[in-house]
């Protein structure tokens, strides 16, 4: 082996050593974040929390090697400032071992996001879907630049607040009147486009009590830009108990 291979492998060595390394701090750190984790609060929000929890840490162990990758290279390889210098004596274009586990690496990444959260994430939550007894049926109409709602089976209609009952599966229904907007309440942690001449379905089961006046992350909010009016493109929302969500029924059917 000539000492340019064997001075490239104690490099990649010294590499793998620092990531080592660096990894633990930089998952401690995005512990602590996860550990402030915002409001998940349905069924639902459990399944895609648990998978950006998990992309998290995947994304924290990449970032480390690539930044480790720069930085050592940047340190190890750099050239004298001297005009006079000679050239590092080892530094290559390429280097056949670090493109095949780079390439190896990345193949077996992308394979095992395909599985978990991509197949094993959409089964739950179809899953839940299928399984949904007796949900709530709710007509989300959505248009430049606000939301209305309406309950058929419980004679509601046009009303401007989203009410739901916790731990009862709903049923959205969504309509477009104009452009293309986007259905999400960002505690229940899934979303879906409202289209334009198409009729659309989103099933969400609350688990968490609360509104919008106690939490900003349970309202309703349109997440594609639609026009001008799109930031302020919001609806309130309340979830309440089984009781609660009668007696509103009642003061506000027709």
């Amino acid at each position: 082996m000539s000492t340019k291979k064997e001075n490239l492998w104690k490099a990649f060595g010294g590499l793998v050593v620092i990531w080592v390394i660096g990894m633990p701090i930089g998952e401690y750190l995005a512990a602590r974040l996860v550990h402030h984790w915002p409001l998940m609060g349905s069924l639902e929000a459990h399944i895609t929390g648990d998978a950006t929890t998990y992309l998290i840490w995947q994304a924290v162990a990449l970032y480390v090697l690539v930044g480790t990758t720069i930085v050592y290279s940047a340190i190890r390889f750099s050239a004298s400032r001297a005009p006079d210098a000679e050239p590092p004596p080892y530094q290559a274009r390429s280097w056949t071992p670090f493109i095949v586990f780079w390439l190896g690496m990345s193949i077996a990444i992308n394979l095992a996001n395909t599985i978990y959260p991509g197949m094993v994430g959409l089964e739950q939550l179809w899953a839940l879907q299928l399984n949904a007894k007796n949900p709530l049926v709710v007509d989300v109409t959505a248009q430049q630049w606000k939301w209305t709602f309406s309950y058929p089976k419980q004679g509601v209609t046009d009303v401007s607040q989203l009410v739901v009952p916790v731990g009862r599966p709903v049923e959205f229904v969504l309509r477009s009147k104009d452009v293309e907007h986007d259905f999400w309440v960002p505690a229940w942690g899934v979303k879906k486009d409202v289209i334009p001449n198409e009729i659309r379905h989103l099933y969400v089961t609350p688990t968490v009590l609360g509104s919008t006046a106690t939490n900003p992350m349970i309202r309703v909010q349109c997440s594609l830009i639609c026009g001008n009016g799109h930031p302020m493109m919001r609806a309130p929302v309340q979830v309440v108990t089984n009781k609660g969500f009668k007696a509103w029924v009642a003061s506000n059917s027709f």
